[in-house]
């Protein structure tokens, strides 16, 4: 569910539908590695949404900056 919403929110910012979002989803998704779930994280949910969104907006989205960090 938090990997979808965060799918659904990047296309509607993309396509005009809302002019900006944020997707406050848990689990995070950044300690999931590309072949192997860690820590509550089954998917990295903005790796998954970057990839996304390269392939279906070629046109609009060329790079993509993600920044992360963990505070403690």
């Amino acid at each position: 569910m938090a990997t979808g919403s965060l799918l659904n929110l990047c296309d509607a910012v993309i396509t005009g539908r809302v002019k900006n979002g944020f997707a406050l989803i848990r689990p995070p998704g950044h300690h999931a590695e590309p072949d192997a779930a860690m820590g509550f994280c089954i998917y990295n949910n903005v790796g998954v949404a970057a990839k996304c969104v390269l392939q279906r907006f070629p046109q609009q989205v060329e790079r993509i900056l993600i920044i992360d960090w963990d505070v403690q």
